[in-house]
């Protein structure tokens, strides 16, 4: 992400008559690896989905890019999602694609329609191998998704995500079906692609040892508001048992 990073400002959203989002606002630096942490409910998957614009706030300001995402016209919100990825919990990967198809779906978009049926090319292909590699899946390029484990499942996911080349990663709970090998596996492919390819990262995690361990800072977000932001280190046990109870 380019030195103009993210900021939230005053960001509410609403499901009928109930707040999901009540007037948050927070900034992202370039390079952040920022842990979202909080109970079921309090609001951390909306609030992703409202940074990708697949929920549209009622009300606030999200600029990226020097661009307030939420005043953005079709044709520039086109333009912004493609530096904004996001990981679901649920991988979505495709299990009847090998897993190197998958992986390239997102160049779909840039193809026209005479692309589309000659299919990919082989630079197209020597490009996913080097996404597989980062997530160390390579040697699984040519083979079907649905023989894959669940963690290698989010591996893909995340190959995926990189095929668009994105200044911004969010993830949502990308850990929380996974056992702790897969979860080591998983946290540390985000950690390399935060330290190695500079692409700042916001994550939605259960866990606070996992954030504390991995993440540059933490977001405490409870019953829709922020409770705290600060650097990892600087969270004490007080105030994760204050956003838990």
């Amino acid at each position: 992400m380019n030195n103009k990073g993210l900021e939230i400002k005053d960001l509410t959203f609403k499901y009928g008559n109930k707040t999901i989002l009540d007037n948050i606002s927070f900034k992202v630096e370039n390079n952040d690896f920022i842990a979202i942490v909080g109970k079921s409910g309090a609001g951390k998957s909306t609030l992703l989905r409202c940074l990708n614009m697949l929920n549209i706030p009622q009300k606030g300001e999200i600029i990226f890019d020097n661009k307030n995402i939420l005043s953005s016209s079709k044709k520039q919100l086109k333009e912004i999602r493609r530096d904004i990825s996001i990981i679901f919990q649920d991988y979505n990967v495709l299990d009847n694609l090998y897993t190197i198809e998958n992986v390239l779906t997102p160049y779909l978009a840039k193809k026209n329609f005479l692309n589309l049926f000659f299919g990919y090319t082989k630079k197209d292909y020597n490009e996913g191998i080097e996404y597989l590699k980062k997530v160390g899946l390579e040697e699984e390029a040519f083979r079907k998704s649905k023989y894959l484990s669940g963690g290698q499942k989010q591996r893909v996911a995340i190959a995926k995500a990189l095929a668009q080349q994105p200044k911004l990663l969010l993830a949502d709970e990308p850990v929380s079906s996974l056992d702790e090998k897969n979860t080591s596996l998983i946290m540390d492919t985000f950690k390399k692609l935060n330290t190695e390819n500079n692409i700042t990262v916001l994550i939605n995690l259960h866990d606070k040892e996992l954030a504390k361990k991995y993440c540059t800072k933490i977001l405490g977000l409870k019953d829709g508001k922020i409770l705290f932001y600060k650097d990892s280190d600087k969270v004490n046990d007080y105030e994760f048992k204050e956003l838990y109870n």
